[in-house]
């Protein structure tokens, strides 16, 4: 019976990933992928590390959680990087009509809400460029 439990225990928490002290220094800002280039490139003095091929996620995979990205910003971390853009692009708009876009995809449940493309792009920034960035593109996460 306890090895029953044991393994029970393993299972429910092998989907959970902990960000490492290096995930914890990267940022995360959101860039709208139609937003004009000025809107969504990083300051001169950031330097592209990295980047990921682009994939689908719904809505509530990224709204759902509380750190989406961070298996993203443990392994921007891991490769230098302080920053993480992530750009995002809707594919597919929500079709729940019980769920209107204005109410948060966390109070539709069950609905997952809209599509997205997202790209991810890791970036090491200096100092003043960290300054220069927008805060009110910065995407609030909690270690």
């Amino acid at each position: 019976m306890t090895r029953c439990r044991w393994l029970l225990c393993a299972l429910l928490t092998s989907g959970c990933v902990t960000l490492t002290p290096e995930g914890a220094r990267v940022s995360v800002y959101n860039a709208p992928v139609n937003a004009p280039p000025e809107k969504r490139t990083l300051p001169g003095g950031c330097r592209l590390v990295d980047s990921k091929p682009p994939y689908s996620t719904t809505e509530l995979e990224i709204e759902g959680q509380r750190d989406p990205f961070r298996v993203a910003r443990n392994e921007a971390g891991a490769a230098g990087a302080n920053v993480l853009l992530v750009v995002k692009d809707m594919i597919v708009s929500r079709h729940d009509l019980e769920c209107p876009g204005s109410s948060p995809i966390t109070d539709c449940p069950p609905s997952s809400g809209a599509w997205y493309r997202v790209m991810l792009e890791s970036y090491t920034c200096t100092p003043d460029a960290l300054q220069a960035l927008s805060p009110s593109n910065a995407v609030t996460t909690s270690p």
